[in-house]
């Protein structure tokens, strides 16, 4: 009896699998699916009107507030108009342990349009805030957890990076509150509209081709180790 109680604690602890039925799938290949099918119809615009997270053609409308400084004697209004993704890209952070979405936007000239809305004529409204512009490499980050959603395999983001010098004209060099407070505001509006159930559902559905793949159909839990995604039933 001792014997068999042995054997049966042995393939516990050698092969958990056995009983979870977990499959592992290789972080780089997970990041080179996400890039063919995630990626051709990823789309993000930050506007203050029309600004906009976009996956397999289903919209979501950002709402990225209004930022306010003063240094001096008016408050000078902040806001994003027109920025438009160029470019995208999955990959894996061994050293976080995390999937990693890199989105790149255009260099257009302005990126943080400037008004001082308690100037007199139109043209001070414009011309007296100094618009921001965002320096190079002008990259938003996502660091993306994987995690169980409709018994499959979806992603939440656990934060967002501004990656970039935001370099004012005049006395805008002179607000580096700016960096921080514009940092503040992307990273809680991306976190809140990646974790609704719209995207939550869009990355659970373009997962499931590849956990099928792997004749894995359903998942109860998932766990990232240093170079595989174990997804079990």
């Amino acid at each position: 009896m001792k014997n068999l109680l042995k054997t049966v604690i042995v393939i516990l602890l050698v092969s958990p699998n056995v009983f979870a039925q977990c499959s592992d799938i290789n972080t780089k290949e997970i990041a080179q699916y996400l890039n063919k099918k995630i990626k051709p119809r990823l789309d993000i615009k930050l506007d203050r009107n029309d600004g906009f997270l976009a996956i397999n053609g289903t919209r979501q409308n950002l709402d990225l507030e209004d930022l306010k400084v003063s240094p001096i004697s008016r408050t000078w209004t902040y806001f994003f108009e027109k920025v438009r993704r160029k470019d995208s890209n999955f990959w894996y952070d061994s050293r976080k342990n995390r999937f990693i979405l890199d989105v790149k936007f255009e260099s257009n000239g302005i990126e943080l349009k400037g008004r001082c809305e308690g100037c007199w004529t139109k043209r001070s409204k414009d011309d007296r805030a100094p618009d921001i512009n965002w320096g190079g490499p002008q990259i938003l980050r996502f660091t993306l957890k994987p995690t169980v959603y409709q018994r499959s395999v979806s992603f939440k983001v656990e934060k967002v990076d501004v990656l970039g010098k935001l370099v004012g004209r005049g006395f805008g060099d002179l607000i580096p509150t700016l960096t921080k407070d514009i940092s503040k505001e992307v990273n809680e509006e991306m976190i809140r509209v990646f974790t609704t159930d719209v995207t939550m559902r869009l990355f659970n559905d373009a997962m499931r081709p590849l956990l099928r793949s792997k004749n894995t159909v359903s998942a109860n839990s998932v766990s990232l180790a240093s170079s595989s995604l174990r997804v079990c039933k």
